[in-house]
């Protein structure tokens, strides 16, 4: 196992753009890399039940979900870190008498602490993501991997230096993921490589976004794409196209991978 490389993809921005469109070279190029024996994980903050058809089309079995917290390897969960219930209540709390709503987010499906939220409807439609359920006890009856907090910018400083717990991550100009402290992509991914024996100069990974960079700074080779914030580009090893302009199979052919 030594020789045997591994390549972690971020979805949004990174295999599929705009929600829905995978382009037919990250399609190919991912085929090809499989072909070569090289082991392939999505790595996303969306969880199991949330990511559409997209291991269908590009054929991956294995992912690391909500930012780290569940690891699957070939349809085998392998590992999970849940939030802390009396954290997450005291959030709870905390949101509803500033009027924000939470997302609560578990293994299989999630649960809001608002009905009809056009913000939460828009925003997870953008991503093809199943609106969740009014469901206020959700993180009583259930485990939960990550929270969404919807709020704006100017409005997040009541929450950054709160809560010893958690970490505020913002994907969305009204949303921010909630996680473990300290947590992240890498997490996952560390896990999965130090228990399966991999070198981690071995290890590649594709980002974009502000929940890549650990990720990113982790993996021996961490790639930005063209299109990514530039934070995720000085995190990286290497900048390669933007998702339009073929920029998977660009940088995969750059790491001499296909």
């Amino acid at each position: 196992m030594e020789d045997k490389k591994v390549v972690f993809f971020d979805i949004d921005g990174t295999l599929l753009h705009e929600g829905t469109y995978i382009p037919p070279s990250t399609i190919a190029a991912i085929e090809q890399l499989r072909a070569n024996g090289v082991e392939t994980f999505i790595a996303t903050g969306r969880g199991p039940a949330m990511l559409s058809d997209i291991p269908q089309q590009l054929g991956i079995e294995s992912m690391v979900c909500y930012n780290g917290q569940i690891v699957v390897h070939r349809g085998e969960i392998v590992y999970r870190n849940t939030l802390p219930t009396h954290a997450l209540s005291r959030l709870t709390d905390h949101a509803g008498t500033n009027d924000h709503t939470l997302v609560y987010l578990g293994q299989d499906r999630g649960g809001a602490t608002k009905p009809n939220d056009h913000v939460v409807e828009q925003s997870l439609g953008e991503l093809d993501i199943p609106i969740p359920t009014y469901a206020p006890n959700f993180h009583i009856e259930q485990d939960v991997y990550q929270t969404l907090l919807y709020c704006t910018p100017e409005e997040e400083h009541r929450y950054l230096d709160a809560y010893s717990e958690f970490d505020f991550i913002r994907w969305h100009p009204h949303a921010m993921d909630v996680i473990n402290r300290g947590a992240s992509k890498a997490d996952g991914i560390r896990h999965f490589i130090e228990t399966n024996g991999y070198r981690l100069e071995n290890t590649y990974a594709f980002g974009d976004a502000l929940n890549d960079l650990a990720m990113l700074r982790y993996v021996g080779t961490g790639i930005a794409m063209g299109n990514g914030r530039a934070e995720a580009k000085e995190a990286a090893d290497f900048v390669t196209k933007s998702i339009l302009e073929d920029g998977i199979e660009y940088g995969l052919r750059k790491m001499k991978l296909i």
